[in-house]
């Protein structure tokens, strides 16, 4: 009867202690290690090196640090953008008259040849390696795609180059055999085409001098103008030619539908 006293104590104290600390035999195995050689004793220390349970607040401290700065961090990038977006209302005042160089017939153009007809225009030069080759693809099959579409008048692509000094009308003229049909590529002087990209707020840099080969930093967008020769609309060269195409459509409508009512108005 003693000898079974004394195991129901040592029973209901291992009871208590168990949930008191529900987690102490599995800390105790993740944290202790047993003396090299030593026995299974709860008594032996770590070896040198081994994590104690002692590290494990200092653990948490530093899990809890770095939380601390993943919140702080992303708390300021969304205050940062939230101050930092720009709400724009209306059109922006882009464009203007130009006169011109058709590179086809060696006439001069100027921008109310246009009126009438919608202008998709891009600033670009016959010797960029990449960028202008791939956007005036994209021009391509956006028009395409307008073409295919209900209700739209026939979009004129235009090319103005902002490299007279290289593209002549004869060279701009070979160019524009790879791209749309449509396409009319348009040079001048340098003061002409200084004026035009102004207007359109058309950035480049070419260097000056005697030198032949050499690349022309510039800016890259499609701009589309209306039937009266007032700008309309850009597109960036992150959009797709899928995404060119539906934005002009939905422009042209919206355009068309004012010119009804104006129309109706009157």
């Amino acid at each position: 009867q003693i000898n079974g006293m004394r195991a129901l104590r040592t029973a209901a104290r291992c009871l208590r202690r168990e949930r008191s600390q529900p987690l102490a035999p599995f800390r105790k195995r993740l944290f202790s290690a047993k003396k090299p050689g030593g026995g299974g004793g709860g008594s032996g220390g770590a070896p040198p090196g081994g994590l104690r349970w002692a590290n494990w607040k200092s653990v948490a401290a530093m899990v809890a640090a770095g939380t601390g700065v993943v919140l702080y961090y992303n708390y300021e990038k969304e205050r940062v953008l939230s101050e930092t977006k720009v709400t724009v209302t209306g059109t922006p005042m882009l464009g203007g008259p130009y006169s011109l160089v058709d590179a086809a017939t060696g006439e001069t153009r100027e921008s109310s040849d246009f009126h009438g007809q919608y202008v998709l225009l891009y600033f670009g030069f016959s010797k960029c390696p990449d960028i202008c080759p791939t956007e005036l693809k994209k021009m391509g099959r956006a028009l395409d795609m307008v073409d295919k579409a209900d209700g739209i008048p026939t979009v004129q692509p235009v090319f103005i180059t902002i490299d007279p000094k290289r593209d002549t009308p004869e060279r701009l003229n070979a160019y524009k055999k790879d791209y749309h049909p449509r396409l009319i590529c348009l040079t001048g002087s340098n003061e002409n085409i200084a004026q035009v990209s102004k207007a359109f707020r058309v950035y480049f840099s070419a260097p000056a001098g005697d030198e032949e080969d050499y690349l022309v930093d510039h800016s890259i967008f499609f701009y589309l103008m209306g039937t009266d020769g007032k700008f309309l609309e850009y597109f960036g060269k992150n959009l797709t030619a899928e995404e060119v195409a539906h934005k002009m459509q939905r422009v042209i409508r919206e355009d068309l539908s004012v010119k009804r009512m104006e129309g109706a108005s009157s």
